[in-house]
């Protein structure tokens, strides 16, 4: 197992968006400190000499690509100058959609095989206040959020992490299926899935009964895209859920069809966040 999930918090973001901030730069100006802090504050996990070493902050998203595209904000307002606290925010990635952090953690490790740490944030939140990241058939209700991951590479293998897209329609069945092989083999992973309604749901407990699983969180928390696996370990691990080393499967899918997997384990010296509603 290469990869350690070191530290990892989850802040939910139910209320930045352009009207309640005074305009979109506004919002992503408060969501640019949210970030800061929410990277410095996994980033103490670890020593500064170590800090040092960190070249590398992903932000991966589905939803907020559109304010950048039409160039309404940059990556600037996420990263404003008198900001010094964590790690500045060196590449944006949405193409993936929710699977995007798989895409970009494969591409970053195999690029820089001898890298020790890398921070990956998962950003999802309603800026532009659109009805239809609020609710959808395919997900149900929504949940928004910032999730931060800080993952120490303790030797690189290209098999734990997997990412690439459906070749059917039925895409949520292939996923499992995916899923079912990634974890089969002896491995004794416990998968971390992401958050679906009940209906949805039925698919990976038909096709993944007899693995273990924590527990799916859509009650909770929505479908927090991205988010899902690692809110639901961060979820876990701030209730103290890991003593002892553990080894997961964090996955997700994409509406499009793209998935990605990460084999990651945990213990009890992993330092997990979840904060209040911003």
């Amino acid at each position: 197992m290469s990869l350690y999930l070191k530290s990892a918090a989850f802040t939910p973001i139910e209320n930045i968006t352009f009207a309640t901030s005074g305009g979109l730069q506004e919002a992503f100006v408060r969501i640019g400190e949210i970030i800061s802090n929410q990277s410095s504050r996994v980033l103490e996990a670890i020593s500064s000499d170590a800090r040092a070493e960190v070249d590398r902050h992903f932000l991966c998203s589905t939803m907020i690509e559109l304010p950048f595209t039409a160039g309404a904000v940059s990556t600037g307002d996420l990263n404003p100058a008198e900001q010094q606290r964590g790690m500045p925010v060196t590449s944006f990635v949405n193409t993936y959609e929710c699977a995007s952090w798989g895409y970009s953690l494969r591409y970053y490790l195999r690029q820089n095989p001898t890298a020790r740490y890398v921070i990956v944030s998962i950003l999802d939140a309603n800026v532009l206040d659109l009805s239809f990241w609020q609710s959808n058939e395919n997900w149900g209700k929504s949940g928004f959020g910032l999730g931060t991951l800080l993952l120490e590479v303790e030797s690189f293998n290209r098999e734990d992490i997997t990412a690439g897209c459906a070749v059917t329609y039925n895409t949520t069945p292939e996923f499992a299926t995916i899923v079912r092989k990634m974890a089969s083999n002896g491995k004794d992973l416990t998968l971390s899935l992401p958050f679906f309604p009940e209906n949805i749901r039925q698919i990976f407990t038909r096709l993944l009964n007899g693995f273990k699983q924590l527990p799916d969180l859509h009650d909770r928390w929505g479908h927090c895209f991205g988010s899902d696996p690692w809110l639901n370990i961060i979820s876990h691990g701030v209730a103290g859920r890991f003593q002892e080393r553990e080894k997961l499967l964090a996955c997700s899918i994409a509406l499009n069809g793209y998935y990605c997997m990460a084999e990651v384990s945990v213990d009890q010296d992993s330092t997990f966040y979840l904060a209040e509603s911003v």
